[in-house]
């Protein structure tokens, strides 16, 4: 199991320790990858201690009240019910707002703004401080020209000039001049992370993780407070109703925060957003479906952004969204793990397969994606580019299956014609010319259902890998795509060929490490080095974690025998058998939401 460690000082002591090997360095350089054993809260605390028992006739207001009345440490229980809620809830630092159960506690959301509940609540204001040294990979001490104000227990964002060889915020939405928080105006500072201040001594900083790569374009450290830290949600329901909140969970600024076991059920915008987050942890839980399922403000997703960093998104359950997870606007050494996403859609272009994971505004780096069960993974073009996203034993079906309704809040139905797999842009992996030096290590892609994709009148083409300037169309199934743009498939006007910089073009598979997957269009799993090598079973996990159950480990892979999927190489994850297997769902295809218990699914939970 991943180490419990929560508090600064322990986590910079095991960081150097846990960096010295890791599992996957024989597949990949040091300089594309990190230590991902860290993130995550590192261990919920379990707060047994009760300070108050609320009934259904509670409000915002009052629960508001009780929460911040309770003492450090424990726990305000909202006992069995339906609650009416009318504004936010705003769980405090150190406090856990828990329920009697996802199906038992339901807060049934009739108002509008910002969140049902939010945790934390602010940013980081742009008051930089230069970086004077110090400033490279792996380093966890730099050098500023002052530290004054800053003290252990501080934060500080780690940001640079947009270096011009790979990040750019602009792309085939035009330039996204919001992508860095709005520090400059044009998004001159996208790519960067949070850290930790665990000493000072003069001007020398000493920091927790240490950085992901060099930041060598005139580097700064924003000081910032985090609004919250070792805040919680758990075991209980947010049923939105369309009546205009932003978001059903919101993390703005909050470290070691969490949401556990819990459902969220039609969201109006965002099912959960995260925003400045350091260590935060969303696992075990139930997002399903979306009153919107279209592009804008809001993709009904799980969206990670403004930098936010070492945060877990573990053995969670996504059914019918518009995109699962949004990793966008500079996250960066986030682990996207053991998930099951299904059924994403657009509901004005049906056809069309979703990106499950989606990496949308500049600049995303080192985000592990690991043991995933999703439709596609894609790192698209639209506001900016990204990097070091590293994909290991995940099962990346190639389509997702649509449903109706295609708006709205209703029985969902798959008979007949009110079903079909999304044929349209069918690619299972798909990185643009902005996204570069990937890995994608022991993967198993395609399916089936990839396979037996219909159009109206013919079967769709299959394409093992296409890479730019090679010819792509919306109607064929590929397994990978290389260095296309966002709109057009032969590349004019939206990147290659159409002199957005920086414009990777051919030869965008060169900056990719492309590792031992299996690709179920040539049936063969494929080796960059030209040799087989032995998998490890995580890149981040000591070893089978304790909610796992009875499913092989690992259960993704080329590895992996004997199990379900192509050629047998996937056995699915924890997840997937929970709603198939307990909450008796179907692809995406049930008439959702599904009454959810994760401890009927997973026995214990971390």
């Amino acid at each position: 199991m991943r180490r419990g460690a929560c508090t600064l000082a322990l986590l910079s002591t095991l960081w150097g320790v846990l960096a010295a090997a890791q599992p996957w360095k024989p597949f990949i350089d040091a300089s594309r990858a990190i230590d991902w054993s860290a993130a995550g809260v590192g261990g919920i605390p379990p707060r047994t201690t009760i300070c108050a028992r609320l009934t259904a006739t509670a409000t915002a207001a009052s629960i508001d009240a009780a929460l911040a009345a309770c003492p450090a440490g424990q726990a305000l229980l909202l006992e069995a019910g339906t609650y009416t809620i009318a504004g936010t809830i705003h769980v405090p630092a150190n406090v856990t707002l828990r329920g009697a159960g996802a199906s038992r506690t339901i807060l049934n959301a009739t108002g509008a703004g910002e969140a049902v509940i939010a945790m934390g609540n602010g940013g980081a204001a742009l008051k930089p401080l230069t970086i004077t040294g110090g400033a490279k990979a792996g380093s966890t001490q730099i050098e500023l020209t002052t530290a004054a104000g800053i003290a252990p227990g501080k934060f500080l964002v780690i940001a640079e000039r947009n270096d011009p060889v790979f990040v750019t915020a602009a792309g085939s939405g035009g330039n996204c001049n919001w992508c860095d928080g709005g520090w400059t105006h044009d998004g001159g500072m996208a790519r960067g992370q949070i850290v930790a201040v665990t000493a000072v001594k003069g001007t020398t900083v000493t920091i927790t993780p240490a950085l992901y790569s060099a930041y060598t374009h005139d580097p700064v450290a924003v000081p910032m407070d985090m609004a919250a830290s070792f805040a919680g949600v758990e075991d209980l329901q947010v049923r939105a109703n369309n009546t205009g909140y932003e978001t059903n969970f919101k993390l703005n600024a909050c470290a070691y925060c969490w949401i556990k076991g819990v459902e969220s059920n039609y969201a109006d915008g965002d099912h959960v957003n995260v925003l400045w987050g350091f260590h935060d942890e969303i696992r075990d839980s139930y997002f399903s479906n979306a009153f919107l399922h279209k592009p804008g403000a809001h993709d009904s997703d799980i969206d990670l952004a403004l930098k936010t960093t070492a945060t877990l998104v573990e053995n969670n359950i996504m059914e019918r969204l518009h995109v699962s997870v949004m990793l966008e606007w500079g996250a960066a050494g986030n682990v996207i793990a053991y998930n099951y996403m299904m059924g994403e859609f657009d509901s004005a272009a049906p056809n069309v397969v979703m990106g499950s994971i989606d990496f949308h505004g500049a600049h995303p780096q080192f985000n592990l994606l690991e043991g995933n069960v999703l439709g596609s993974i894609y790192a698209d073009s639209v506001w900016g580019g990204s990097s070091e996203t590293t994909a290991f034993r995940n099962w990346v079906v190639g389509t997702s299956r649509v449903c109706t309704p295609m708006e709205g809040r209703g029985k969902v139905s798959c008979v007949g014609a009110d079903g079909h797999y999304a044929f349209q842009a069918a690619r299972a992996v798909q990185l643009s010319y902005l996204s570069t030096r990937n890995n994608l290590v022991g993967n198993v892609l395609g399916s089936a259902q990839m396979q037996s994709l219909r159009t109206t009148y013919s079967p769709v083409p299959q394409v093992a890998t296409i890479e730019y300037p090679g010819r792509r169309t919306y109607e064929t199934a590929t397994a990978i795509s290389f260095g296309y743009g966002s709109e057009n498939d032969d590349g004019r006007g939206n990147g290659c060929g159409g002199g957005v910089p920086p414009c990777h073009a051919a030869g965008t598979s060169q900056t990719n490490v492309v590792e031992g997957n299996f690709n179920n269009i040539t049936g063969s799993t494929g080796w960059f080095r030209g040799e087989s090598r032995t998998l490890p079973e995580s890149f981040y996990l000591a070893g089978k974690p304790a909610w796992w159950g009875a499913l092989p480990y690992p259960a993704i892979g080329p590895d992996v025998k004997g199990a379900g999927g192509p050629a047998g190489h996937s056995a699915g994850n924890p997840a997937e058998t929970c709603y198939t297997r307990v909450m008796s769902g179907s692809d995406g295809g049930a008439a959702s939401p599904l009454p959810f218990d994760a401890v009927k699914c997973y026995g214990v939970t971390p």
